[in-house]
């Protein structure tokens, strides 16, 4: 599953018409997981060695949410003014 791709559309404004055959590939793995809800109609755009295609991207599901929420790295620690970053290793 590309993560990277469903960060991408976590941020774009739905619905997202997806016109290259490489994100209409990503598209159609994302909507297999059932992160997205996509329209990915079956025609001649939309085969394997065409270089162009056709999807249409409606938005992030829950599992998508909780998917994106899981991968982001935990909050930093807010500084402490008048510390010496390795105060906490000196003895």
């Amino acid at each position: 599953m590309s993560l990277d791709y469903l960060a991408k559309l976590e941020n774009a404004h739905f619905p997202l018409l997806v016109r290259t055959a490489s994100e209409v590939d990503k598209v159609r793995v994302l909507k297999a997981a059932e992160v997205i809800t996509a329209s990915v109609p079956h025609g001649p755009l939309n085969t394997p060695m065409s270089p162009e295609g056709e999807a249409v991207v409606f938005g992030l599901t829950e599992r998508g949410e909780r998917a994106l929420r899981a991968a982001a790295p935990p909050p930093e620690a807010p500084l402490q003014l008048g510390r010496h970053p390795f105060d906490d290793f000196r003895a």
